[in-house]
């Protein structure tokens, strides 16, 4: 290793870049299968694979369904399960592996689009900074259509950057990429379905006006959009037999919810500024693991004014983040004698405004800092620029580059190490979702107590109820027990002899034998009970 690593005289910032590579391979890699996140979408998608695997369905012409609507996403990601499933084996975990070594990729193809603007130095700080990011490592750690997205969009941009910078003359391979870029990427989330045609458009009109050789140009621009089509076949010959249904549910998403009132567009305005300004801190700085795009949660209900004020500071100073690099981007894109450099300039610039409009309509009915995954990457080119100008205007200030690292670094770090402990101790599940582990410790209880029955009754509040049916059931089959879902007046059909479960907060130091009856209106008592971390279940006496 040592001999082959000598052959290739690799420079100090190549060696940096591997280090910073194997961090980021190890944080995305650790106690992978572990401390998966298990979601109910994730049971629903692994049950599909499993199905196509055994010959019960055929592959899927549509992906998953958007949150909250009628429209089905293009099937590529489950392709990529199924793929993935049919190497390593069906499971949770399996199915992850496409997010997981795209996620990886990212990383290198970061460094490499952030060296086309600025320093090697600066760029592997940067790309150092993305690697550890506690944000950018929990969407690697689970399977989800929304995970492999930053990698798609840097690639998109590159092709594209290349196709500006060389024209008719761009080669060949970051053709065949940019189409294979966006025809995966708007199968991936409805925010790319839109936002990268457009994109796509804007740059087209550029480059029709500024090309020589037309024909060159137009064979290459109908290989991106003929590649993107091929990838979507599936899709299409399905719209096709269904008379184009899902583009019609598509189309309803963005009419009953875009702002038709001027009190809500300017509401959906302020909403807007207010996730991208999150999005900026949480992907920086992972100062909490929290998705709400409203505020910061912890902060929020903490009922203590001085917090909420560090909230509010940290949601200001992410707000000033994205105002600054997007003028900065315009500042320098005029200030900028180099051509290429000017193009990045413009590319992410016309990126970052885009997809502000775009969420604009929908951020008021599901606002969720997830939805920002496209620009993942882009608060980490706007501190570049930041830190640039702070140097070009005071080189003396280098040693608040480094704190300004230094600072991010270690909150992340912090984050990371606060959600470790409480994987390691089986405490980090909630009402919302549960890692593989602490699943299979919950399902592994239920199935000691269910004792020889191949049936069980769940019952529990709505939101466990909801976040935990789908998993639970996924996890117990692969215990030959069948999970039926108990009604809200179940108590009137309690003479069952089938085990009676409930699902619920846990107790925490409170031992059960104190209450009387389960938590809710079902007046069932208490037979045994057992905390798991955040949750506890309940078995029931019939």
């Amino acid at each position: 290793m040592l001999f082959f690593l000598k052959k290739f005289h690799f420079s100090r910032q190549t060696y940096i870049l591997l280090a910073i590579i194997c961090a980021g391979i190890f944080l995305r890699t650790y106690q992978f299968k572990n401390w998966l996140y298990f979601y109910p979408d994730q049971a629903r998608d692994v049950s599909l694979v499993d199905d196509v695997l055994s010959g019960k369905s055929a592959w899927p012409m549509l992906g998953p369904i958007a949150a909250s609507t009628h429209f089905k996403l293009g099937p590529i990601y489950y392709y990529f399960q199924i793929i993935s499933a049919k190497i390593f084996g069906s499971a949770p975990w399996t199915v992850a592996y496409p997010d997981l070594l795209f996620s990886i990729l990212s990383i290198p193809l970061l460094y490499y689009f952030l060296k086309k603007y600025f320093s090697i130095n600066l760029s592997l700080l940067l790309t150092g900074l993305y690697s550890v990011s506690f944000y950018a490592i929990r969407y690697s750690r689970f399977a989800w259509n929304s995970n492999s997205i930053p990698f798609f969009c840097l690639l998109f941009l590159l092709a594209l950057y290349e196709f500006i910078c060389h024209k008719e003359k761009a080669r060949w391979y970051w053709i065949i990429l940019g189409g294979i870029a966006s025809g995966i990427g708007i199968q991936l989330h409805t925010v790319l379905l839109v936002l990268m045609p457009i994109f796509f458009l804007i740059v087209f009109l550029f480059l029709i006006k500024s090309s020589y050789n037309k024909i060159n140009f137009w064979s290459k621009t109908m290989a991106i959009i003929l590649i993107a089509l091929a990838l979507n076949t599936g899709q299409i010959i399905s719209e096709m037999r269904t008379n184009f249904f899902n583009t019609r549910q598509f189309l309803r998403v963005f009419s009953d919810r875009s702002p038709n009132k001027g009190s809500e567009l300017e509401k959906n305005i302020a909403l807007d500024v207010i996730c991208s300004g999150q999005a900026n801190v949480l992907f920086l700085s992972s100062l909490e693991n929290n998705d709400s795009c409203d505020s910061f949660s912890y902060f929020k209900y903490a009922g203590n004014p001085q917090n909420y004020a560090i909230s509010m500071l940290a949601i200001l100073t992410g707000v000033a983040l994205f105002f600054s690099g997007c003028f900065l981007s315009v500042y320098y894109f005029f200030q900028e004698i180099d051509k290429k450099r000017k193009v990045f300039l413009g590319l992410n610039f016309l990126w970052g405004s885009l997809i502000f409009l775009v969420i604009l309509p929908i951020v008021n009915h599901n606002g969720q800092v997830r939805y920002f995954l496209p620009i993942l990457f882009l608060p980490f080119l706007f501190l570049g620029l930041i830190l640039n100008f702070i140097s070009k205007n005071n080189s003396e200030k280098i040693w608040l580059k480094k704190a300004i690292f230094i600072i991010l670094i270690a909150l992340n770090g912090l984050t990371i190490f606060s959600q470790a402990r409480l994987y390691y101790t089986k405490t980090s599940s909630t009402a919302i979702y549960i890692t593989w582990d602490e699943l299979n410790t919950i399902s592994d209880y239920i199935k000691n107590q269910a004792g020889e029955s191949k049936n069980i009754y769940l019952l529990g509040g709505a939101k466990y109820l909801q976040n935990y049916t789908k998993t639970l059931s996924y996890a117990m089959s692969k215990r030959n027990i069948n999970v039926l879902r108990g009604g809200k007046f179940f108590q009137k059909i309690a003479n069952t002899t089938v085990p009676i479960f409930f699902i619920g907060q846990s107790l925490g130091n409170k031992q059960a034998t104190e209450y009387d009856s389960v938590p809710g209106d079902y007046n069932l008592e208490i037979e045994n009970y057992k905390s798991f971390g955040q949750i506890g279940i309940y078995k029931l006496k019939n």
